[in-house]
């Protein structure tokens, strides 16, 4: 019988942990038999779990994924939390542009991580309350990590946004929220584009889904409309509105680790 060497023991310690699910995969799955537009949407849906996030050795983030699912994990520090607060939201960012929801779970508390195994009691947190309390397209954050985020500063409170009293969710729309085309910044990148092809993916699914899955629907538009849209930067999404806006193509968010270390500013927006 194997016995576990002492750095495997050590590993299992504190950690945040999130458990990513994306919503509608097996549907996509399905569709994707038989029609040959919606089996590129799903390759790039899977190349995009593949690409999107990074190890960092530094901060101890991992990720796992398999099928519709993702795990990811990273130091318990304030350096960790902010961290895992981008990863969450540029993977957020990018499946959105292919008109992919993600709902997941934040936790934090023990768990082991490494490229052969996942476990821990955070991991069955993370996914409990991904399952049974997020219901609708966010990640949804328990009160430890609102706790750990108000003790690191200030700057930390402004990645949630307020389901409803006592229900904070990474606010993944930030970009498009803070979002001003003026005064235009070397580098900085026009969030045009992806916020219409957003706007136009949800209107129709305003127009053509139903049950629980218009719900995820109705609960974005709601979000939308009140984080991002009523700054005047970008349009409403409302419901019966049937043209469909004919996209240049998709933008997607990269971010790398370079000479050992974490490229912290490497959040650009590529289309």
């Amino acid at each position: 019988m194997h016995s576990p060497q002492p750095a495997e023991q050590g590993d299992y310690r504190e950690r945040y942990v999130a458990f990513l699910d994306l919503l509608g995969f097996k549907a996509l799955v399905q569709r994707a038999e038989s029609d040959m537009v919606e089996r590129e949407r799903l390759l790039q849906i899977l190349r995009l779990l593949r690409d999107t996030l990074c190890a960092d050795p530094k901060l101890g983030l991992r990720f796992t994924h398999f099928s519709d699912c993702i795990v990811l994990s990273i130091d318990r520090s304030a350096a960790g939390l902010w961290e895992a607060f981008q990863s969450i939201n540029l993977l957020t960012f990018n499946l959105l542009q292919f008109d992919c929801f993600i709902r997941g779970g934040l936790v934090v508390g023990g768990a082991y991580h490494s490229d052969q195994f996942v476990y821990g009691t955070a991991v069955n947190e993370a996914h409990l309350l991904e399952s049974e309390c997020a219901e609708h397209p966010m990640t949804l954050v328990s009160q430890e990590v609102v706790d750990d985020a108000a003790g690191y500063g200030t700057s930390f409170l402004e990645w949630f946004s307020e389901d409803s009293p006592s229900r904070h969710f990474i606010h993944y729309l930030r970009q498009y929220a803070e979002y001003r085309p003026q005064p235009a910044l070397p580098g900085m990148m026009i969030m045009d584009e992806p916020a219409k092809r957003i706007i136009d993916f949800i209107c129709h699914r305003l127009n053509t889904d139903t049950g629980r899955v218009l719900a995820k629907a109705q609960w974005f538009r709601a979000y939308w409309n009140r984080t991002v849209a009523v700054h005047g930067i970008f349009g409403s999404i409302e419901s019966g509105v049937t043209k469909r806006y004919t996209s240049r193509g998709a933008t997607i968010g990269v971010r790398r680790i370079v000479g050992g270390g974490k490229e912290t500013g490497d959040n650009r927006l590529k289309p």
